[in-house]
């Protein structure tokens, strides 16, 4: 099995698990994972200078990505949202060694790049696991933040 073929299996599965058992948060953060995955998958450089030089069409798909979680986890009832944007976030400055260090191997910085979608990955899986325990546990878990009330 191919690390791609590897990748694309736990995609599937931690996609399917979040969306059959998680509340409205993880299925919202398994809509932005397939939206970041298909424009990551499109914006490479053509296969000869693929990650020879920044990335700029992943560095902007990277971007969209974390604002589409930093809305994610103001809004949503979830400490794994944090986890997640704070997870982007590195994925996004990721990009920046091959911006000042153009010898930097390709591999180097493709493995940079492409490390922290795992992570994610496993975070989403526990936070959809905890959001059952907290079904089971009190009958109901609330998916998002109501800043209109007032402090108690």
């Amino acid at each position: 099995m191919s690390r791609i073929d590897f990748f694309l299996v736990l995609l599937m599965a931690v996609c399917l698990y979040s969306v059959i058992k998680g509340g409205q948060p993880e299925q919202r953060a398994v809509v932005i994972f397939v939206v970041g995955i298909v424009l990551t998958f499109l914006a490479p450089s053509p296969s000869v200078h693929r990650f020879t030089h920044p990335e700029v069409g992943i560095l902007i798909v990277d971007l969209v990505i974390l604002s589409a979680f930093a809305m994610l986890a103001l809004s949503a009832e979830r400490y794994w949202t944090i986890w997640i944007c704070s997870m982007q976030v590195i994925q996004v400055l990721s990009h920046i060694p091959m911006m000042f260090i153009p010898d930097l191997l390709p591999l180097a910085y493709y493995v940079i790049a492409a490390f922290w979608v795992y992570p994610m990955l496993i975070v989403l899986t526990i936070g959809t696991y905890r959001h059952q325990q907290r079904l089971r546990r009190f009958g109901v878990d609330r998916s998002w933040s109501d800043f209109s009330s007032s402090p108690r």
